[in-house]
């Protein structure tokens, strides 16, 4: 698909693109190719075209232009029929990085070992550097992996763990990394100390003494969540560098958990200080499903075994943490098509966007909604556009078979140590009125 921006004024504050455009687009045009293309290209271009007027606006004003907004949705294969409230699980990739995914794997299959071994491994260097750049941080120090949970777990493995290590993590972290914590306590003897925080946490000083007062003498690692995924609780980044920080000054090793941050919100991985950063490509950045990246500080690639055997072992060269054998290679080349969209929106504009909406709804549904119970901050620094509720009185499985079963909204719950609650995570394209159905529906469940 094209992404030629078409430019129709100098002032996008007045210029909306009016709908009879994009038909114009269709039908004024030649005969030298299918009605299908010339649908598809006008649809790239209206989509691009709807991207560019917001991004030349002020975010305040761009975060309610609805009409652009839905114009995007364009980009994405998305049900009419299913309103999807849970994209932080997993995003939705755009149409044009489908298609290029699809491309790719046909080109590889003309002559997959010489497309695979000597065209497509190339291109990783490419994407490493894009990601760097995204990431705000030294190329030479980003593997890509398939998943955070994959990140974490090679840092995990490849430490020489010794009994009476301890390690400092929350109840809230992510289900995955906790099970993984529970193994390496029950194999090497190391001890885990729990901080159990409960959301919304809005005190950045409560926030660092719940770790920092954990750490002693055996204190090996400190485990941190940038955005937790079951609430959208954000720990704010100068909050993790101070931690990080006081951390490195007692050798103690530092991993954050960035799977909902990454492509979401406005940050540097090497300004949080951390020694590892873990996170998803799939979610926000919206590339290929099954691909993410980890971060590892350079003076400690070295230290760290890979998760799997790999040729110099030992040695500081962060390519050893990709040593997998064959895989879908061709799937990885799609993540430039993802980086190009993203890019084109931006992660400030979108992270804006997402809480937006979760301001909306949820300051809604707190004046309209019978016991309706909000887990999630509606302050800036401390959250962005998940949120977790509950509505009092009826459990958190009944109101998700409701709106799944009854109203077609998907969502998940999300049962934690004392919370049982209902997490929604819109998308950039949802729009007020997919969430005010959302609302009502919430109203005539608990009429």
């Amino acid at each position: 698909m094209s992404t030629t921006f078409l430019l129709e004024s100098n002032n996008p504050k007045l210029t909306m693109h009016p709908r009879r455009t994009f038909f114009k687009k269709i039908l004024g045009v030649g005969t030298t190719l299918s009605l299908t293309q010339f649908a598809n290209q006008a649809l790239a271009q209206d989509v691009d075209h709807s991207i560019q007027q917001l991004t030349q606006l002020d975010t305040d004003i761009a975060m309610e232009q609805e009409d652009l907004w839905k114009r995007i949705k364009q980009a994405y294969r998305s049900s009419p029929n299913l309103l999807d409230l849970n994209n932080g699980g997993v995003s939705p990739q755009a149409i044009r990085v489908q298609e290029a995914e699809v491309n790719y794997l046909h080109l590889a299959n003309e002559a997959p070992s010489f497309y695979m071994w000597r065209v497509f491994n190339k291109t990783r260097e490419r994407t490493r550097y894009r990601l760097a750049l995204l990431g705000k941080c030294d190329p030479a120090c980003l593997a890509l992996t398939r998943n955070t949970t994959e990140s974490i777990n090679t840092i995990l493995a490849g430490i020489d763990w010794k009994a009476g290590d301890e390690v400092i993590l929350s109840t809230k972290d992510y289900s995955s990394a906790l099970v993984a914590w529970r193994q390496i306590s029950q194999r090497y003897g190391v001890k885990l100390r729990w901080i159990t925080p409960t959301p919304p946490m809005e005190d950045n000083k409560l926030i660092e003494k719940l770790y920092l007062e954990q750490i002693n003498k055996n204190t090996r690692f400190i485990h941190i969540t940038q955005v937790t995924n079951w609430s959208g609780q954000i720990i704010p980044s100068k909050v993790i560098r101070k931690i990080c920080d006081h951390a490195r000054s007692k050798n103690i090793f530092t991993l954050v958990d960035g799977a909902h941050s990454f492509g979401l919100l406005d940050f540097g991985i090497e300004d949080l200080g951390c020694d590892a950063f873990a996170t998803s490509l799939h979610k926000w950045i919206c590339a290929p499903f099954g691909f993410g990246l980890l971060y590892l500080r350079k003076d400690k690639i070295a230290d760290i075994w890979p998760y799997k055997p790999a040729i110099n072992a030992r040695k500081d060269d962060i390519r050893k943490f990709e040593h997998t054998g064959t895989f879908d290679i061709h799937r990885e080349q799609a993540i430039g098509q993802a980086i190009d969209f993203h890019e084109s929106i931006g992660t400030k504009l979108k992270g804006e966007r997402l809480r937006f909406l979760k301001d909306y709804w949820c300051k809604k549904a707190q004046k309209e909604v019978k016991g309706f119970r909000l887990h999630t901050s509606l302050k800036a620094s401390y959250s962005c556009g998940i949120a977790l509720f509950s509505i009092e009185g009826i459990q958190s499985s009944k109101v998700i078979a409701f709106l799944t079963r009854e109203k077609s909204i998907h969502c998940t719950g999300s049962r934690i140590d004392e919370l049982d609650g209902i997490r929604i995570s819109p998308h950039v394209f949802t729009t007020q009125q997919d969430l005010d159905f959302l609302i009502r529906s919430l109203v005539e469940l608990t009429e």
